[in-house]
């Protein structure tokens, strides 16, 4: 007998449609809900809980954006529009009442400096990792005319580190990278009879093997090194430009040598389309076990999208290594 589907939605009832996408690199994720009844209005917070009748999962937090109704002879239908709760980092936009005293800061860990910038959106539910890196030692940063949202996504940018709010909405600071790290353990196994479809791709697109980092004044730095997926003595280059934050060669040195070796390598991915799993979400670790050697053993989910209806529930994921 087929299981039966969940879907619990905040301040909703007689759910028809649910499709919530999760992604690395969309460090805000999104949801859209169709509903015949809702109590919900703009700005109210959210919460999503879908799955099967005994095995469900809250995958999504986060505020109402939009709020559309469609009637027929049917009824009404509303459809709401979701972010999660960085959008709160991007809807506040840093403009200091007097141009002279701005937000500043100075000899401040990256991690701190992404803290007091958050809690300018009033985000405070927030963890983070030691970065190890300082910014302002000798010159006081200012932070003005941009938003908190913009601003920590530019200092996770230019440190390779990540930023993102989970399903509970608590905001990480952290050294996640796109794909599998050394103490990474699977949290769970997809079946292989939950796959629908399936295709592996390998690309050099996002290689980079010579990275140059320009900091404060005369502060420089470069990395570099072959790439036997590049001819000898070729280079695909990125710059970090970062005049405001880098104002010592250490740093300066310390960020082209972590971007670099993030960056030089190929980019393995998986997409497929699964049976509807809740506990799919982006940044979770998974086994994969298909007759293909290159496509078995464990993967990052660098993006799930969730979608739920009518029709059924279906997952699609892509999985990096």
């Amino acid at each position: 007998m087929a299981e039966t589907l969940y879907k619990l939605v905040t301040g909703c009832t007689n759910v028809e449609n649910v499709q919530v996408d999760t992604s690395h690199s969309s460090q805000v994720s999104t949801a859209i809900v169709t509903t015949k009844d809702t109590t919900l209005d703009i700005g109210d917070f959210v919460e999503i809980t879908v799955g099967y009748v005994g095995n469900t999962n809250k995958i999504f937090s986060g505020y109402v954006k939009q709020k559309e109704y469609a009637e027929s002879n049917t009824g009404r239908l509303y459809t709401l529009t979701c972010s999660d709760v960085l959008i709160r980092a991007q809807d506040f936009f840093i403009a200091s009442s007097n141009p002279n005293s701005p937000f500043t800061r100075s000899n401040i860990a990256a991690e701190d400096l992404v803290e007091d910038v958050l809690a300018l959106a009033m985000l405070t539910d927030y963890t983070s990792e030691a970065t190890n890196f300082t910014f302002a030692v000798y010159n006081p940063l200012t932070v003005n005319l941009t938003s908190s949202y913009d601003y920590c996504r530019f200092i996770s940018d230019i440190l390779a580190w990540h930023l993102y709010a989970d399903e509970n909405g608590t905001v990480h600071f952290v050294d996640r990278r796109a794909y599998l790290m050394g103490g990474d353990s699977p949290e769970f196994t997809i079946p292989t009879t939950d796959v629908l479809d399936i295709k592996r791709t390998v690309t050099d697109r996002n290689l980079r093997n010579r990275v140059v980092v320009y900091g404060n004044g005369d502060i420089h730095a470069t990395a570099q090194a072959s790439s036997p997926y590049l001819p000898d003595g070729f280079y695909k280059s990125v710059v970090v430009s970062a005049p405001s934050v880098f104002d010592t060669q250490s740093m300066a040195q310390s960020a082209a040598n972590r971007n670099l070796t993030i960056l030089n390598r190929l980019t393995q991915s998986v997409n497929a389309t699964v049976i509807g799993n809740p506990n799919l979400l982006a940044r979770k670790i998974v086994t994969l076990n298909r007759s293909s050697i290159d496509i078995s053993g464990n993967w990052y989910v660098f993006s799930a999208a969730h979608a739920l209806g009518r029709a059924g529930y279906t997952t699609t994921i892509e999985l990096r290594k």
